[in-house]
């Protein structure tokens, strides 16, 4: 599994979404005061696909041994949209990895619109509000094919993970959940339930973002993950 590794200081170990990897002014800055691990999940973005690793939890054991050999100790962790529901299986699987749990947008606990999935550029649309923010590059075609056909391989084709689902009342690590107001991918109601769910979490929703708050609300995203990673279950949001 390819990992890449930017930045000093305290492990903070990245999960990507579906698209794949991509460094955001968010990672970039984070970076400054992190040691920030991403991992390519296998089969994205040109890897090939590992024997047995098929699924959103098998991906969070595949993580999890990356921790146990590379970090060597339990890290912070932040995953967005599908990278989510893998943070989610590794909290779950292997709880003594993970320190703070970050999960933006995440996905797996409700069926994703099939006119969204069946179209990749209205899907593209929904996932900013502010496109214009973009700040690292376009994948290309094939690569971006590919990506979405690992959906199927990994078992989230239509974005649910039932069996996820039924375990998050075993995530026992402090986590902050981050929303856009204006996701249409992720609904309210999703991540509504998953703090229901959860012993010790936050819900924080961003104003003005869709599904990718990182490039949506760069600076916004950044105060709040900043001052969760800092103070815990202490942390303020600054609403100015």
């Amino acid at each position: 599994m390819k990992v890449e590794i930017r930045g000093a200081g305290r492990p903070l170990l990245c999960l990507h979404p579906a698209g794949g990897v991509r460094w955001t002014r968010v990672l970039e800055k984070l970076s400054e005061n992190h040691s920030i691990h991403m991992p390519t999940f296998p089969g994205f973005d040109g890897t090939s696909t590992e024997s047995g690793i098929d699924s959103r939890k098998a991906l969070g054991l595949r993580i999890g041994d990356y921790i146990e050999k590379e970090i060597g100790k339990a890290c912070d962790v932040m995953g967005c949209s599908f990278g989510g529901a893998v943070a989610m299986w590794l909290a779950i699987e292997r709880p003594e990895c993970v320190d703070h749990l970050v999960l933006e947008c995440p996905a797996g606990l409700q069926t994703i619109d099939p006119a969204l999935r069946s179209d990749p550029q209205v899907f593209r649309q929904a996932l900013f509000a502010h496109p214009e923010k973009v700040t690292f590059d376009k994948k290309p075609d094939e690569v971006e094919a590919q990506n979405r056909r690992m959906l199927s391989h990994y078992g989230a084709e239509d974005g649910k993970d039932a069996e996820l689902l039924e375990n998050l009342s075993r995530i026992k690590a402090t986590t902050l959940i981050l929303h856009g107001t204006e996701d249409r991918i992720i609904p309210k109601e999703s991540v509504q339930l998953l703090k229901s769910r959860l012993q010790r979490a936050f819900l924080v929703y961003v104003w003005d973002a869709a599904h990718n708050i990182e490039v949506d609300q760069p600076e916004r995203m950044l105060s709040v993950v900043q001052s969760f990673l800092e103070r815990s279950d202490a942390f303020m949001v600054n609403y100015a």
